[in-house]
């Protein structure tokens, strides 16, 4: 597995989550089951360290939308923090983007977010 994802309850209401590796569409399904645990809990504020994450793919951004839409729901927050800066850069396109349907599939999200990171990886090791 090219992921690992560490729980940490900080406090009541308070998780700390670490994410270490790629999340991808071979190990989003692990992450989100990981997730599942604590979701459906008194959740107030979820904290997502990735300063291991190396990269992300269009099914890694659905993890964190789908989390970020059950705990707003409950009027809690999803915060992200350490993020590498090819991975910032994709969640800043993302939140740039119109919310219509951007790419015709899957394959294609995931060939851009692709050459996106190796770009933002390659101009820092410059």
């Amino acid at each position: 597995m090219n992921l690992e994802v560490d729980i940490w309850k900080k406090e009541e209401g308070y998780y700390l989550i670490v994410l270490n590796g790629r999340l991808d569409r071979e190990t989003y399904e692990f992450c989100e089951r990981k997730l599942e645990q604590i979701l459906d809990t008194d959740i107030r504020v979820l904290t997502f360290d990735m300063s291991n994450l190396s990269y992300i793919s269009s099914m890694g951004l659905r993890v964190f939308l789908k989390a970020r839409k059950t705990i707003e729901g409950k009027g809690g927050k999803v915060l992200t923090a350490n993020l590498q800066p090819q991975i910032a850069k994709i969640f800043e396109i993302v939140a740039a983007l119109p919310k219509q349907h951007v790419f015709a599939s899957i394959r294609e999200a995931d060939a851009y977010f692709d050459a996106i990171q190796k770009k933002e990886i390659e101009e820092r090791n410059k």
